[in-house]
């Protein structure tokens, strides 16, 4: 789902004002509107590169805005490989990276007066099953709590072929499986240890595609669609923005980046056009796409 407009245009702005202060400050542009206007206005910046690392599963919100704005302006993006929300936000604070990738909110700790924060879009985490396990396209909260736990194991218990669950995990450090503890797990439920832990969840998703019996949390992302699994609803309500939105879905993936507060122009700039028209576009764009 998209975050309100008017709460991405106050922090957009909120963060374009810091970062204004911070460019005039060191002395690399008078504003943040000029060093926008020059970035924008001439495509020959090829020699650009905005570094971006950080949460996995805000890649693919920040490399559609991360294309349209290359196609723009010529600026570059170097994605480093995919970790989690504290390394981006370390990594920016670090200076490793411009962009730092978050696929939740930030924590007291994290969020302190040498970065800013920008929330982009909720993704649904959404529960996904190989397409082998026929006849089962809902699952209820007590269902995976019990599957995480150990407690069935089987498919036939669902409604589905008899064949034992392979059940696919993440390690606790990641988003998701922090949003599952909160959603439907509990902090203290000890997962079955029969469950398959992956570092990444792109693994995890790739795991599922191919393997019968398969059961599996992942973000949201497009390339589902083209995949053998099927997205269950929970408690009969069906993962989309509007659900999420409404509280009647609740496993919503904050997604968002960090920059630094004296953040370099191209970075300045990459942000004033994710506050623009066209980048909110981009947005309400993904907005739809997970409906």
């Amino acid at each position: 789902m998209l975050i309100a407009l008017d709460t991405i245009k106050k922090t957009v702005a909120a963060a374009l004002l810091f970062v204004g202060l911070a460019v005039s400050s060191s002395g690399c542009a008078t504003t943040v509107s000029s060093t926008t206007q020059r970035a924008i206005g001439d495509s020959s910046q090829s020699n650009a590169v905005i570094t971006v690392g950080g949460s996995g599963e805000s890649y693919e919100t920040i490399e559609r805005l991360a294309e349209a704005y290359e196609a723009k302006t010529g600026t570059e993006f170097d994605f480093f490989p995919p970790s989690q929300t504290s390394s981006g936000v370390e990594g920016v604070k670090s200076n490793t990276f411009d962009l730092g990738g978050t696929g939740r909110l930030l924590t007291a700790a994290e969020a302190d007066d040498s970065l800013t924060y920008l929330p982009l879009v909720v993704s649904p985490l959404v529960m996904v099953v190989h397409e082998s396990v026929q006849g089962v396209t809902d699952i209820s909260a007590a269902q995976i709590k019990a599957i995480y736990k150990g407690d069935i194991t089987n498919w036939q218990e669902l409604g589905g072929p008899d064949a034992a669950i392979v059940l696919f995990d993440v390690s606790e450090d990641e988003s998701e499986k922090q949003l599952l503890r909160e959603t439907y797990l509990g902090a203290d439920l000890e997962v079955t240890s029969e469950a398959i832990v992956f570092s990444e969840d792109d693994e995890m998703v790739e795991a599922t595609s191919v393997t019968d019996f398969s059961l599996a949390a992942v973000p949201f992302e497009d390339e589902l669609e083209d995949l053998p699994v099927t997205v269950l609803s929970i408690d009969g309500v069906m993962p989309s923005s509007e659900n999420v939105e409404s509280g009647s879905y609740p496993m919503g993936l904050a997604l968002g980046l960090t920059i630094a507060k004296t953040p370099t122009a191209e970075t300045a700039a990459f942000v004033e056009f994710i506050g623009s028209d066209e980048g909110r576009s981009l947005l309400e764009e993904e907005d739809d796409d997970d409906d």
